[in-house]
């Protein structure tokens, strides 16, 4: 009766010391000593207790979100290599884990085989042109339609897939270079062209402002040596002077301080 009890205390504490650790962000499959899998359940992450794992085994499996990144060359319509970068955002199937460690050998390998089938059927419709710049979108579509039918058939479940980087073939990429180089020339020739421009506008405005005022000052000295025009000054400088009471000559001279009267009275002698 002893050993009876002894024994069913031992197995008690067997159970409680045996377990597996299922890490966090992980599933659990478990697989027997002989390597079967355990078809019937799927372990969450925590401690599992039992006396099974005294000699089964628990697989773990990374069911967080996981980025795959690979980078194929292909040829484009134009028969040029283009290399081109896909990162695909993908998770395992949490609740088939066990369907997929007993089914799939390596799926890591799967995925990137199906990335590069269909990237092989929809590339070769595009221009390197295309698929860098015009119609990146349009092909991502195409792709992501083709992997959520296929990445469920090796337990995988996708999120999305970017074209990361797109390396355009060297023809394209010198004559972008020199296109570029030619449109920096053009707008720097335009540039001084418009400079020249305004630089003789700027001439000719100077050149018409020295005319305009050269004319004007030929009019003036002109207007100003007509007789009329000299005889009017004189009478208005005269004026002025009288009005002062003073002689434009001065108080000290032959004719006194009525030098402005003597001369006009000589004047209306002649």
């Amino acid at each position: 009766m002893k050993k009876a009890m002894y024994l069913v205390m031992a197995v008690f504490g067997l159970s409680l010391t045996s377990c597996e650790t299922v890490d966090s962000k992980h599933v659990g499959v478990a697989v027997s000593w002989g390597g079967e899998t355990d078809m019937s359940k799927v372990y969450p992450e925590g401690v599992v207790y039992g006396l099974r794992w005294i000699v089964d085994d628990m697989v773990l499996y990374n069911a967080a979100e996981q980025t795959f990144v690979t980078k194929i060359e292909f040829n484009d319509k134009n028969n040029m290599v283009v290399p081109i970068e896909f990162s695909v955002d993908y998770k395992v199937d949490a609740t088939n884990a066990n369907k997929l460690h007993k089914g799939i050998d390596n799926y890591m390998v799967k995925l990137e085989k199906t990335i590069k089938s269909a990237a092989a059927d929809i590339i070769p419709k595009y221009s390197a042109v295309e698929i860098n710049l015009l119609k990146r979108n349009e092909i991502e579509q195409k792709m992501k339609s083709v992997l959520e039918t296929e990445l469920p058939e090796f337990y995988l479940s996708f999120a999305r897939i970017q074209m990361t980087d797109v390396d355009l073939p060297l023809a394209v990429s010198k004559l972008a270079e020199e296109t570029a180089i030619q449109i920096g020339k053009n707008e720097k020739a335009t540039k001084l062209e418009a400079e020249k421009v305004a630089i003789a506008k700027a001439l000719v405005a100077e050149a018409e402002g020295k005319y305009q005022a050269a004319q004007f000052d030929v009019k003036t000295k002109e207007l100003m040596s007509r007789p009329a025009v000299l005889a009017l000054y004189e009478a208005e400088t005269e004026r002025k002077w009288a009005e002062k009471g003073v002689s434009p000559f001065g108080n000290n001279n032959i004719f006194g301080s009525n030098a402005t009267a003597i001369i006009k009275d000589l004047k209306a002698l002649k």
